[in-house]
């Protein structure tokens, strides 16, 4: 991708499109049964790629979600960026082939170096490291656990060894409406291309995201779901 992109978010949980707050399963919503159906709706309204977020393979620690990923994938023309519990090679590879673009690999980049360096020469600018963020300390297993890695060290270290972006996400502000992490994206991005995710609220949000160096895009899921903005909103805001 060129530019700014706006992914708007397809979380799967048991093969339906849901929402969760600050990655808590006891806080989820149902938004669509069809998440085909949102895909294509996504794409004819103008989206450029879509973030795909497998929550069972998260949970579980491993994609889950492989044959639901191959069916969007062949049902739109637009790439598909996806990630949840992609903790192997193996698993990267198995997402490759069911039709991902882009491969978010967050737990296991953060935790096992060698694996990182070795998704770096599989894949190349296809990796995207996910660094989500707790209280300035990066978050692992589903944004459970605490790594004890600081952020910005963690960014400092991927820069180095090549990583061409990762998704930062403000676990605090994730569905909860909060506004986007301006501050916290952009002392990212200051390293590395950085994609925003979390709290964005809508148009605003996007267009300052979009105007900070080295922010590559944004994933925006609960503010369309609940119809708080449109994404022709949002791709507007970008262009102007």
């Amino acid at each position: 991708m060129t530019g700014f992109t706006v992914y708007p978010a397809i979380d799967l949980r048991e093969g339906r499109c849901v929402r969760l707050k600050q990655g808590d399963f006891g806080r989820l919503m149902e938004y669509d049964a069809n998440p085909v159906g949102r895909a294509r709706e996504w794409e004819r309204r103008g989206a450029r790629a879509i973030h795909v977020v497998d929550l069972d393979g998260a949970k579980e620690g491993h994609p889950v979600q492989l044959d639901l990923v191959r069916e969007i994938a062949g049902s739109v023309g637009v790439p598909l960026q996806v990630g949840g519990g992609v903790r192997t090679l193996e698993d990267l590879r198995a997402l490759r082939e069911a039709g991902a673009a882009r491969i978010v690999m967050g737990t296991a980049a953060v935790l096992d170096r060698e694996l990182r360096l070795r998704a770096v020469d599989e894949a190349g600018d296809a990796l995207v490291v996910a660094v989500d963020a707790r209280d300035g300390v990066v978050a692992t297993h589903g944004w459970q656990q605490k790594s004890g890695r600081g952020v910005l060290d963690l960014a400092r270290e991927l820069a180095g060894e090549g990583v061409g972006s990762v998704l930062y996400t403000d676990v605090a502000r994730d569905g909860m409406d909060a506004g986007a992490a301006l501050e916290g994206t952009a002392a990212v991005a200051q390293l590395l291309p950085t994609i925003a995710s979390g709290g964005v609220r809508g148009a605003r949000d996007v267009a300052a995201l979009s105007n900070i160096p080295g922010v590559a895009g944004a994933v925006v899921g609960t503010a369309l779901y609940e119809g708080r903005v449109t994404l022709e909103e949002l791709l507007q805001a970008v262009q102007s």
